[in-house]
C-alpha cells in the first residue's frame, strides 16, 4: 500500500510515511490501527465485520451445524448483502471479492431455505431476492426465490419469477432453465427447444 502511495521513493520511506500518516489520525480511526517502528497492523480486539459475515455464511452453510437463531434474522440477511471492496481491482482484492461473492451467494440460499423450513417467508423471499440480485443469471437462486413463493401458496408469483428468468437467461446466454428449475412448477409445460 504504502509504495502504490509514494511510488517515488524507497520501499522503506514509503512504509515509514505510511506508519507516520496512520500515527496523525484521530477518533476511532487511530484505535483501529496499531502502528509500530517497522508495522502496521489492525488493533488488538478490532471487530472485522465481514469476519463475522464470513463466520455466519459458514454456519449457515454447514448442513450438519444448527444455525444460532440470529443466524437466521433479518441483520443477517443484511450482513450476506455486500460486496467485499467494490471497485478494488488489485489482484488479491479480485479474488478476495469473489471468494466472499460465492460464499454469500450459498449462504444467502441456504439462509432462504431455512427461514422458508420455519415459515417466516417474508424474511425468506428477503434472502432469495439478495441472492439474485447479487447474481441474476444464476438459476439455484431462483429456485430459492421460487421455493419461497410456492412455500406461500403463490404459484402465479411462482411461475411469474420463473417467466422472468426464463426471458433473461434467453436473452441474456441463449440458454434454458434447467429440468430441476422445470421440476418445482409441474403445471408449467417447459419449453420445448425455443
Amino acid at each position: 500500500m504504502a509504495g502504490t502511495l509514494w511510488p517515488e521513493v524507497s520501499d522503506e520511506t514509503a512504509g515509514a510515511r505510511l506508519r507516520t500518516a496512520v500515527s496523525r489520525l484521530e477518533g476511532p480511526a487511530r484505535r483501529a490501527v496499531k502502528v509500530t517502528a517497522h508495522d502496521l497492523g489492525l488493533a488488538e480486539g478490532l471487530v472485522v465485520d465481514v469476519h463475522q459475515s464470513k463466520d455466519l455464511a459458514r454456519r449457515l452453510t454447514d448442513r450438519g451445524a444448527e444455525p444460532r437463531e440470529r443466524d437466521i434474522s433479518a441483520p443477517s440477511v443484511l450482513a450476506l448483502s455486500d460486496d467485499l471492496l467494490p471497485g478494488w481491482y488489485d489482484d488479491w482484492a479480485v479474488v478476495a471479492a469473489e471468494d466472499w461473492h460465492q460464499l454469500r451467494l450459498h449462504a444467502l440460499e441456504a439462509a432462504a431455505a431455512r427461514l422458508t423450513a420455519v415459515d417466516r417467508l417474508a424474511e425468506a423471499a428477503v434472502a432469495a431476492r439478495g441472492a439474485v440480485r447479487a447474481e441474476p443469471l444464476r438459476e439455484r437462486a431462483w429456485v430459492s426465490l421460487i421455493r419461497v413463493h410456492l412455500a406461500e401458496g403463490n404459484q402465479a408469483e411462482a411461475v411469474g419469477e420463473f417467466e422472468r428468468y426464463r426471458v433473461r437467461l434467453r436473452t441474456e446466454l441463449g440458454l434454458e432453465p434447467t429440468a430441476r428449475l422445470n421440476r418445482l412448477l409441474p403445471g408449467l409445460d417447459p419449453p420445448s427447444g425455443r
